[in-house]
């Protein structure tokens, strides 16, 4: 098998066993994409029709609020995999914008090819269980951060949960998803510097 269904079946693998059969019958149904960067993969209003696993770059999921105001949701990297899920799910329109950060590729499968992949492949079935069940526990984390912990916390809980993420994204994309200001950000990251030295 080309070398980046390997690497989906790894990720796979981590959490079921996948036979040979298993293995062609996904390698059949997830097609190689390339995008260039700042390419819209899903905007809202549209229907999720398609699952990314990202072998190589990044994507952004946001909302954009009713001021205008753009609002991150998630990041999503190499190894991972990403859609609108309640859109994708319910065949409804989705309200977030999926859009690369830089030039990435992907394996993608469309709705209709995944329902017939669970439906025939029992440990695929069983993985993109456990992988709902693992997204909607890190929502569910993202929705109690943002409610309960101040900036500064939720700065702390990234950098304790996420340190790589500091190198591959903006500041600006950084303080928008911990929900502040950039010039706030600078200020705050410039403080807690000053008194790690002191």
């Amino acid at each position: 098998m080309p070398t980046p269904y390997q690497q989906l079946f790894d990720v796979i693998s981590r959490d079921v066993q996948l036979a040979d059969d298993d293995k062609n019958e996904i390698a059949q149904r997830f097609l190689p994409k390339e995008y260039k960067k700042n390419v819209c993969l899903l905007r809202a209003g549209e229907v999720a029709k398609e699952v990314y696993f990202v072998l190589e770059g990044a994507i952004h999921q946001y909302y954009i609020d009713e001021a205008g105001n753009e609002k991150s949701c998630a990041f999503v990297f190499e190894n991972e995999f990403t859609t609108d899920l309640e859109s994708f799910s319910n065949k409804s329109i989705s309200p977030s914008y999926l859009t690369t950060l830089k030039a990435t590729n992907c394996l993608v499968i469309t709705c209709n090819e995944l329902q017939e992949l669970i439906k025939n492949v029992a440990s695929v079935h069983e993985f993109f269980r456990i992988l709902v069940e693992r997204i909607a526990a890190i929502s569910f984390r993202r929705t109690k951060s943002l409610l309960s912990l101040s900036p500064e916390q939720r700065f702390n809980e990234l950098m304790q949960e996420t340190p790589e993420i500091f190198q591959k994204l903006p500041q600006r994309l950084i303080a928008q998803y911990i929900g502040m200001a950039p010039e706030s950000l600078s200020r705050m990251k410039r403080r807690m510097y000053e008194q790690q030295k002191s």
